[in-house]
């Protein structure tokens, strides 16, 4: 895998340090005053946060949301589970669609405030000077919404109409409403260009940033790809909008390498390792590769198969866990004898991929084959799954053959299938958008899990927090009165059949 290095621990410890200086000076000058009032300040709870800790700290904990392990938070472990690349040796509940808890209250409550709170900072008169000392401000500002932005684009295309607008303002709305995803969708791209217009790459770079090292270039880059995966996520629904905005984020700038993309380096040492390491070599891991993907790696001789998936204890070939049966099923095979994720998914110091350049190659190419832009589809197709295998490592000598093969050979005349089944490949270990573009593009053709809850299909939405149903009731009614009933089989707006 292709890991790019980067200051993470050097921020987040200069960060942490300033947190503890500036605790120790409170102390210390309220302590020259009566000789008691320090007893009244809390050195663990600063006043004043720099800012650089505020970006550390969001981008840490939604990256750990979204990419985490558990069932209410691990957002990308669902995506991952409803599209039959993983399934459970164990609890098989989700793999069988059964309705179970979800929560978007802690990213609300963490990373989205925290990124709120710095856009705050550098935007009051009276706090942006001493927010400065992170960087400009208006990079600063620039950045907080480029990852507000990626954060609410996966929030709603997981739900469909969340709270947007009046989100993360507190006391004055303490139960904010349910926004139209159609509405997000249209600010998202506003918010994406606004960032774009507002960043100054000769002011230099800010602090704390995990992701690209305060390089405005680079986020730069992420927002119009960015807006580039939410262009061509509207296809259906809104084609001349996608083509609209697919050709503006094209003409501003997006992803030409894999070393471009926006990811997230672990480090191999705690507590910054990789939630997966921990919970694979320290806890009992449950989730094993699905036998739907493992059967087509297998199929198609796909040299990805051994970054994906590692042989099983017991020896023989790969061999993926029954997808989608009962936990009694699932359990008798027994864990030694199928394939669970790969040394490289598992590393302490593994990557997590926000967006990669694999993904924007075949956004240009479905646009090619839409007659959206002027290209060769067939190309940029090939320069995607190249560009995935690269990524992962794949020796270069097996690239070719593979995009040789008929049964991978673009197919013009049915682009969707091809894409597709591509990209549902190339898109292993980001499950929140595989499961999206499959809801798009409708391939691969998958089957529903064989021992479905209820004879449910695949689903299309994640059912809403019961916190929110017993807190913000009339907004919830409001919402599943206009979306749909609050089923997993409810399509969202883009979805369209």
């Amino acid at each position: 895998m292709n890991l790019r290095k980067n200051n993470q621990f050097f921020y987040l410890m200069r960060a942490s340090w300033r947190v503890c200086i500036l605790g120790f000076f409170l102390v210390f000058w309220t302590g020259c005053d009566n000789g008691f009032e320090e007893l009244n300040i809390d050195p663990n709870n600063p006043t004043k946060v720099p800012s650089a800790y505020l970006l550390s700290s969001a981008q840490q904990n939604l990256i750990k949301e979204i990419f985490g392990m558990a069932n209410t938070s691990g957002k990308d472990v669902m995506g991952m589970r409803y599209i039959q690349m993983w399934s459970s040796t164990l609890y098989t509940e989700e793999d069988r669609y059964v309705d179970i808890e979800s929560d978007f209250s802690t990213i609300y409550k963490g990373g989205l405030t925290d990124l709120y709170e710095l856009i705050r900072l550098n935007t009051d008169p009276n706090t942006a000077v001493d927010a400065a000392l992170s960087g400009p401000n208006q990079n600063q500002i620039a950045v907080a919404r480029i990852m507000r932005a990626w954060t609410f684009h996966t929030l709603t295309d997981i739900w469909g109409d969340i709270p947007y607008f009046q989100a993360v303002q507190g006391l004055d709305f303490p139960t904010p409403v349910y926004d139209p995803q159609a509405d997000i969708y249209a600010d998202l791209i506003a918010e994406l260009d606004a960032a774009t217009a507002e960043m100054s790459l000769e002011a230099g770079k800010i602090q704390g940033d995990i992701i690209y090292d305060g390089d405005m270039a680079s986020w730069k880059r992420f927002a119009q790809s960015l807006k580039l995966r939410i262009g061509m996520r509207m296809s259906k629904v809104d084609p001349a909008l996608a083509e609209k905005t697919v050709t503006e984020a094209l003409a501003s700038g997006v992803f030409t390498s894999n070393e471009q993309g926006a990811s997230f380096q672990y480090l191999t040492a705690q507590p910054n390792y990789s939630p997966w390491y921990y919970s694979y070599y320290v806890g009992t891991p449950t989730l094993a590769v699905a036998n739907t993907l493992i059967d087509q790696l297998l199929a198609l001789e796909d040299p990805r198969i051994s970054k994906y998936a590692k042989i099983p204890d017991n020896g023989g070939q790969y061999t993926g866990i029954p997808y989608g049966v009962s936990a009694a099923v699932a359990g008798s095979f027994g864990n030694k004898n199928v394939s669970f994720p790969s040394l490289e998914v598992l590393s302490a110091d593994a990557q997590r991929s926000l967006m990669s350049y694999s993904e924007v190659l075949f956004i240009e190419a479905e646009a090619a084959a839409r007659g959206w832009i002027t290209a060769d589809a067939a190309t940029l197709y090939n320069d995607a799954i190249a560009a995935s295998m690269r990524y992962w490592g794949v020796d270069e000598e097996d690239i070719a053959p593979y995009l040789a093969k008929s049964e991978v050979t673009f197919n013009e005349a049915n682009y969707a299938k091809s894409i597709g089944e591509q990209k549902w490949l190339a898109f292993y270990m980001q499950g929140v958008q595989a499961w999206a573009e499959w809801r798009r593009l409708d391939y691969p053709q998958l089957l529903p899990a064989p021992d479905a809850a209820n004879g449910r299909g695949i689903p299309r939405r994640r059912g809403y927090p019961l916190e929110e149903i017993n807190l913000n009731r009339e907004n919830y009614a409001q919402a599943i009165a206009r979306q749909g009933a609050d089923l997993l089989e409810t399509r969202i707006w883009w979805d369209l059949e």
